[in-house]
């Protein structure tokens, strides 16, 4: 058997266990702050049906279409109203609503000039 000269420094158990549960504590609370940003961050789901709300009011406004209508695009409604802004008589709000299987999953509002050669 070999002689050890001198002391031989290590870590106790209790040292040990202390840095475990540091490590424990700091992995639970990245888990935590993992977990509410992937709840807060826009879906693809969501992020696509902004891009068809903000290109179906884009596609209003170069048109000129002040109507209100209702499209379906795959399992999705989409509904336009159109109403004037408060008492500007040259404003409307623009207001797009898209709803999937009777709830409302996105909502863009935008008011817009109206012409004074386009129809009300």
């Amino acid at each position: 058997m070999a002689k050890l000269k001198g002391k031989i420094k290590a870590s106790t158990l209790l040292e040990v266990i202390v840095a475990m549960v540091v490590i424990l504590i700091v992995f639970v609370l990245a888990t935590g702050i993992y977990a509410n940003v992937m709840r807060s961050s826009p879906s693809v789901k969501q992020q696509r049906v902004k891009a068809i709300l903000s290109g179906w009011i884009a596609e209003s406004i170069a048109a000129g279409n002040w109507k209100d209508e209702v499209i379906a695009i795959d399992s999705m409604a989409f509904q336009k109203t159109v109403t004037p802004y408060q008492t500007y008589p040259d404003l409307r709000l623009v207001k797009v609503v898209a709803i999937e299987q009777g709830k409302e999953i996105g909502v863009l509002k935008r008011v817009v000039k109206v012409g004074k050669d386009e129809p009300e």
